[in-house]
């Protein structure tokens, strides 16, 4: 019997293990999610799907699809604030992805939405956003 609990562990470590390795299978499949990456529910699950992957040029991607959403679809953001109630993990995945790596016409054009145009039940959110577009702002 403690063979058998002794190999059960060991497989359920190494799983979980395997599990949070960016494979070149699931890199390459984060890559091509790039294009799918329009709304905040398809963040969302990209975010869920490929956490492990979130490095380099996948996580430049990712931030400039955030960037995106932000910039040119500012009134989506109630859903953002609807899937942050569900999973405060993504509001700090979002938040995150406010960096360098955008372009400056971008983390201004944050910083003024989330200034100007900030609805009340998402003011919280929307200070995170204009701190971490001030923090990367040149």
């Amino acid at each position: 019997m403690k063979v058998v609990l002794i190999f059960l562990s060991l497989a359920l470590i190494s799983g979980t293990t395997h599990a949070k390795r960016c494979t070149v299978l699931y890199a390459e499949t984060a890559d091509l999610a790039f294009d799918n990456l329009d709304s905040w529910e398809a963040i969302q699950k990209n975010y869920v799907a490929y956490p492990q992957c979130d490095d380099g040029s996948i996580a430049e991607g990712n931030s400039e699809a955030i960037a995106r959403i932000l910039v040119d679809e500012w009134p989506e953001n109630a859903k953002l604030q609807s899937l942050i109630i569900h999973d405060s993990g993504f509001e700090k995945y979002v938040v995150r992805h406010i960096n360098s790596t955008l372009d400056t016409d971008d983390l201004h054009q944050i910083i003024t939405l989330s200034s100007e145009s900030c609805p009340a039940e998402n003011k919280a959110l929307c200070g995170k956003l204009i701190a971490a577009a001030k923090s990367e702002e040149k």
